[in-house]
């Protein structure tokens, strides 16, 4: 059995190193998520402009299907593999990220297997004309996007958190514009519709996986390549991701049930204007997105280590930095609402500006009180993560039920605004009763 050595931890060694890591962490993740913006907004205005409303629309209701299946496929282990791969390479455990990490990959290939199965035998017997085929040529999306999203948790659990976003928001979304640029330089302006978008993505997603791999082969520490044994602590594990996975579930609930709802009610083009409007409305916690990935690995160190007022100093920066840089894109999308939508995906787009502006501001409500389901997560605490989350996905899913076969997009929107709100102020009660702090951008309320 491989032996453990106890590091002396850099942090608490020099405050000076940490900070600048941490700064050049923020800076780095900022600069990647700027560049994945501009080439995933790059990607939209071309999908939308080219399939037209009703394929855009199509396109994301299948992309939106896709993604609910995959929640079984990861089970949460993304977010067990940054936490435990960080606590284990603090530590020099270099035999328990070995066994981990074997762990996680054998259990998605098995998940993947029975959702891939799962999925083509409901899409075969219920059919869901145009969308169930675009469905179909993007199942092979389940496994690709859960194995990268693991080598990418690796990536970030060994604090490489710059690299560790590379493959997925810059690779993905660069690959995919070059793919769906090409298939419209190269075929006839006609054969370009939702199949063709959801094989281009299905191509970038197996792009990216494959150069997460090598990155992750590269950056590996030289004591954990000479490694020989592996330790694994399956009991434990599979104890800590059932509400990880859960939580991870509830989330894209969350974050897609509008969609997916507002599709069962309505026609293509309004799922295609709403979406547009929420790829606008991401804008606003750019930070939050940008940030978050960094702060991971040393939100689980620092409660490790029992760093508890460095914690909430760390805490707090980052919130009142994400609320900062969301005051920009919140100005901007609320008084221009259907003119930015104009001009960016087209006339037909512009009918949803009072969708625009709801997501904004339920966007900015969220970047303010920061990020409390990972603090609670990275610390221990998924099962209070997974209780707000149940509150609120089951808040959303009953709202949305209700408002959208009456006021489609806005009562999509308003929905999604108020369950996020609820869930934002369930967690940040569970930080500040767990760990007796204030993850808010206020920063005020720290229980002695």
């Amino acid at each position: 059995m491989g032996t453990v050595t106890a590091h002396r931890d850099p942090d608490g060694a020099n405050g000076g190193s940490f900070r600048h890591e941490i700064l050049r962490g923020g800076a780095g993740s900022i600069a990647v998520r700027t560049i994945s913006a501009s080439v995933g907004f790059a990607v939209a205005v071309v999908l939308s402009r080219w399939l037209g409303v009703g394929g855009f629309g199509s396109y994301s209701f299948a992309l939106a299907i896709l993604s609910i299946v995959a929640i079984p496929v990861q089970v949460g282990l993304p977010q067990l593999v940054v936490r435990e791969t960080a606590k284990a390479h603090a530590l020099g455990d270099w035999a328990m990220i070995r066994g981990l990490w074997g762990w996680a990959n054998r259990r998605v290939l098995m998940f993947s297997g029975l959702a891939l199965v799962g999925v083509t035998a409901a899409i075969f017997s219920l059919g869901l004309e145009g969308r169930g085929e675009v469905i179909l040529i993007g199942i092979g999306l389940i496994p690709v996007i859960a194995l990268s999203n693991l080598r990418s948790a690796s990536l970030r659990g060994l604090r490489n958190v710059v690299v560790g976003q590379l493959p997925e928001t810059v690779v993905r979304p660069l690959a995919m514009l070059v793919l769906i640029g090409s298939a419209i330089l190269v075929f006839p302006a006609s054969t370009i519709d939702a199949r063709v978008a959801m094989l281009c993505f299905f191509t970038a997603s197996v792009v990216s996986l494959s150069v997460g791999a090598a990155m992750l082969h590269a950056v590996r520490p030289l004591e954990l390549r000479a490694a020989t044994d592996l330790r694994t602590e399956p009991e434990a594990w599979r104890r800590a991701v059932m509400p990880l996975a859960l939580i991870t579930g509830l989330q894209l609930v969350n974050n897609q049930a509008d969609i997916i709802i507002l599709g069962l009610f309505h026609n293509d083009e309004e799922v295609g204007i709403y979406r547009a409007c929420f790829q606008l409305a991401l804008l606003v916690i750019f930070g939050l997105q940008s940030i978050t990935q960094v702060l991971q690995p040393h939100f689980a160190r620092l409660y490790a280590l029992g760093e508890i007022d460095r914690l909430q100093r760390l805490v707090t920066l980052a919130s009142r930095s994400v609320t900062a840089l969301a005051v920009v894109p919140i100005v901007v999308l609320v008084l221009w609402p259907s003119s930015l939508l104009r001009t960016t995906f087209g006339i037909e787009f512009e009918s949803g500006g009072q969708v625009l502006i709801i997501l904004a501001l339920a966007q900015l409500v969220n970047a303010s009180f920061g990020s409390v389901g990972m603090l609670l997560n990275m610390t221990g605490h998924e099962r209070d993560t997974l209780k707000g989350l149940a509150v609120a996905a089951a808040l959303n899913i009953i709202l949305n039920f209700v408002a959208v076969p009456l006021y489609g997009g806005i009562g999509a929107a308003a929905a999604t605004a108020l369950s996020m709100t609820v869930w934002n102020i369930l967690l940040w009660h569970s930080v500040w009763k767990r760990l007796g702090l204030d993850a808010s951008a206020l920063g005020l309320r720290k229980r002695k």
